[in-house]
């Protein structure tokens, strides 16, 4: 995130969210959506803010604003009974209260930076030869805008040891004042996990293994929720998830500021805001 570029998320609780796909998918800022099972059935990222509190079946927004940056932490060569141990000493000690990081990077992108950053945003995997024709760089110009993009972005490679279709997907939501603490303590674990900072709520996404679930819920979570790490917590399940539009238009430069030097309230971070089409 940067100050040019914010992502809204949004954490719905819909009758069927499978009817809301169709219309997510029209949506020009709409960038990724997923279903889940669960007391939040509906999770989406947005350039802008979008209110689908008119549609039918929409029953209540769960949490909605800008997110902060990803945090990955790296995955630990170890096995669950020793990370499950780390995690309940870590408990033991004294542990201050610590937020995941809301400010935005001070990036300038270009509107050629940003176009060929959103090719490259879900595959940097593919073939650069369309790409320097697309942009008729010359190879050694291609190379240094990828760097350039590379020091504006993170580059996430998750590591799934059982492989990803051995284990089971968890988004938990958490209340806490403790949000450094939470993500530090899940990169115990020998697995991938994604966490953003939504408001003063965390978003974790977190891979158990099949089989294992109730001895995670029991030994980090519960352990957690007595200790008083967390002071509430929901999860929900995810089945579908479709990346769609990797970024909007270059933005245009932002609003000049007002004559009494205050900046206006953005309408996205505090409720859901207007839809843009």
């Amino acid at each position: 995130m940067s100050n040019q570029i914010n992502e809204y998320v949004y954490l719905l609780k819909v009758d069927d969210p499978d009817s809301f796909s169709y219309f997510l998918e029209e949506q020009k800022y709409v960038l990724h959506y997923c279903l889940l099972a669960g007391p939040f059935n509906l999770i989406f990222y947005s350039y802008l803010p979008v209110d689908l509190s008119h549609l039918t079946g929409y029953e209540q927004t769960v949490l909605s604003g800008i997110r902060s940056n990803f945090h990955v932490p790296p995955v630990p060569n170890t096995s669950y009974e020793t990370a499950y141990n780390e995690i309940s000493k870590r408990c033991e000690t004294k542990i201050e209260p610590s937020m995941l990081d809301m400010t935005p990077r001070n990036t300038a992108w270009t509107e050629e930076l940003w176009n060929l950053f959103t090719d490259l945003k879900y595959n940097l995997d593919m073939d650069f030869t369309s790409l320097v024709k697309k942009y008729g760089f010359k190879k050694t110009t291609f190379y240094e805008r990828l760097k350039q993009i590379s020091q504006f972005t993170d580059i996430f490679v998750p590591l799934y040891p059982l492989r990803e279709g051995g284990y089971l997907s968890f988004c938990f939501l958490f209340k806490t004042k403790y949000q450094k603490f939470i993500v530090d303590s899940f990169g115990k674990l020998p697995v991938s996990s994604f966490h953003v900072r939504v408001k003063d709520s965390l978003l974790s996404y977190v891979f158990i293994p099949h089989g294992r679930e109730k001895e995670h819920i029991r030994n980090i979570i519960v352990l957690w929720k007595r200790k008083g790490i967390i002071d509430s917590y929901d999860f929900s399940i995810p089945y579908s998830s479709v990346s769609l539009h990797p970024g909007i238009p270059f933005p245009p430069p932002h609003p000049p500021p007002s004559p009494r030097g205050t900046t206006p309230l953005d309408n996205g971070e505090g409720s859901v805001g207007k839809m843009y089409r």
